[in-house]
């Protein structure tokens, strides 16, 4: 009896292992227990999944079904090709974590080689991916995707972190939205369970070389509501505790970093340069779409291209009360902010404070055709120097708009021009504002001076934390000549407390 069992458990076990030999078969998973598998695609034989019999491609990993507390890792200086798919989800407490082992100097690749994704992960939660090289560059100009997470029919994922990645060359086509090519993309698919994504951070990675989005938290079925005019049932889910930091992107075909149908999604500490750089269409570097809450601080763009928005930052239709401060904006063709609901749709309580604008060209300000109300732009700097011409706030349309800009520095400098184009029944009053004095077209601006503000070192910022040069000499016209604003947010550009009165600009420090 006891040879009988023996027996059957060899035979069950040459039968598993044929099957992740060969990589067909049935779904195996794992054994419940938390344990760690390895794939080496360099490798001469497949394997188990073992540290010392690895399997050397993605068809076992995609046909296996992960579970909480499991790593899948991928030996570092080897390239898998393919798609990776793989089954199931971590937990709370322990997520599925998919990284790279060895000591090679190199990272581990996963090439999607033209697929559809390089990295897809469908229906799963709970997931750590970090510290790998995804590509997808074969046949350009195709739909697709570096890292694409999709939830159908899901309900509530939770978990999602994306860190440490080298994402570069998704050559994708033009096309943008939830069928559309992106670097990451967070979609949501499917219209019978109403779902959603809550807990997401993607933090640290280098995305290079993307067309055309780069990076997009993308929610689609259920993102109806009255501020984004939608006649049909409401039925909006925004995702929830997602955060964006510390990302670099270079190069970006078309959009940059793109939330939408989000409740307080965060986007700070992030450096895009260059995008929009190939698109035909409109695409801005950092921009909120349907969305509660949005906050972008101290992040930096640049280098975008062209006039089809290519503007740094966007508050689009249909957000409510988004706040961008502290930022850096230098050196983009399209220009500095949008405000952009179009149709009936509406943008409401959108705050734009403690900002630099450097050497943008075209606008400093645009507006679309929808509904602007409530909005603040205060203790900006928005600085245009020598050679660049700026339309510093441009209304194309008469529509419905309530911005107030107090407290800013509008500086023109050295040769180009500067003016203001405003609607003739503009939504747009002025107050406490240092314009200069060759600004043509200048609205009316009570308790504005156009006297040289006395900036100590203005146009020379290279990045977000060499803007000192924009601090206010001791003698400045701009010291504590500033309207109060309440709820002002507390702290300036550079993080020094806001003196009452406040200083004009977007420094506090009266000092070089």
């Amino acid at each position: 009896m006891h040879k009988f069992l023996r027996g059957a458990g060899l035979l069950l076990a040459a039968t598993l292992s044929a099957a992740q030999l060969t990589g067909v078969g049935p779904a195996t998973a794992s054994p419940g227990s938390p344990q760690p598998y390895y794939v080496d695609c360099s490798a001469s034989l497949p394997g188990t999944g073992t540290v010392t019999s690895p399997w050397n491609s993605l068809s076992p990993v995609n046909g296996f079904t992960f579970g909480p507390g499991d790593s899948l890792l991928f030996k570092k200086g080897a390239t898998c090709t393919g798609t990776l798919s793989p089954s199931g989800s971590g937990s709370a407490s322990a997520p599925f974590l998919i990284g790279a082992y060895g000591t090679a100097s190199g990272r581990a690749v996963l090439d999607g080689n033209g697929a559809a994704q390089a990295v897809h992960l469908f229906n799963e939660q709970y997931v750590t991916l970090q510290d790998l090289e995804i590509t997808n560059a074969a046949n350009p100009g195709t739909n697709r995707r570096g890292i694409d997470v999709e939830l159908q029919d899901f309900g509530t994922g939770n978990g999602y972190t994306i860190q440490n990645i080298y994402l570069h060359d998704v050559w994708g086509d033009d096309t943008k939205g939830p069928t559309g090519s992106q670097g990451i993309a967070f979609r949501v698919t499917g219209s019978i369970t109403p779902t959603t994504y809550n807990d997401v951070s993607i933090t640290n990675n280098q995305l290079a070389n993307i067309d055309r989005q780069a990076l997009v938290m993308q929610l689609s079925t259920w993102s109806c509501r009255v501020e984004l005019a939608c006649t049909g049932t409401p039925n909006w889910l925004p995702a929830t505790a997602v955060k964006v930091t510390g990302n670099t992107l270079t190069n970006i075909g078309g959009d940059g970093i793109v939330l939408n149908t989000t409740q307080n999604a965060i986007a700070e500490r992030n450096v895009i340069k260059g995008f929009n750089v190939r698109s035909a269409a409109y695409n801005a570097g950092l921009w909120s779409f349907n969305s509660n809450g949005f906050l972008a601080q101290f992040n930096d763009v640049s280098g975008g291209v062209g006039h089809l928005d290519g503007m740094a930052y966007d508050s689009d239709g249909g957000n409510v009360n988004a706040t961008f401060q502290y930022n850096f904006s230098h050196d983009n063709q399209g220009g500095f902010f949008l405000f952009c609901p179009y149709g009936t749709n509406v943008n409401s309580g959108t705050i734009v404070r403690y900002n630099i604008s450097q050497n943008d060209q075209y606008r400093g300000i645009e507006n679309c055709n929808g509904q602007v109300t409530s909005a603040q732009v205060y203790n900006n700097v928005i600085y245009i120097g020598n050679g660049v011409t700026q339309v510093v706030v441009n209304e194309n349309v008469n529509v419905t708009r309530d911005v107030k800009m107090w407290n800013n520095i509008i500086y023109k400098g050295g040769t180009g021009t500067a003016s203001f184009n405003l609607a003739a029944n503009t939504g747009y009053t002025f107050q406490n504002n240092t314009m200069s004095s060759w600004i043509t077209n200048r609205p009316a601006n009570p308790g504005g001076t156009t006297a040289n503000p006395l900036m100590c070192n203005p146009g020379t910022a290279t990045s977000l934390g060499t803007a000192t040069g924009y601090n206010l000499q001791p003698t400045s016209p701009a010291i504590h000549t500033g309207a109060s604003v309440t709820n002002n947010g507390g702290r300036d550009y550079f993080g020094t407390a806001i003196s009452t009165p406040p200083n004009i600009g977007a420094s506090q420090t009266a000092t070089c």
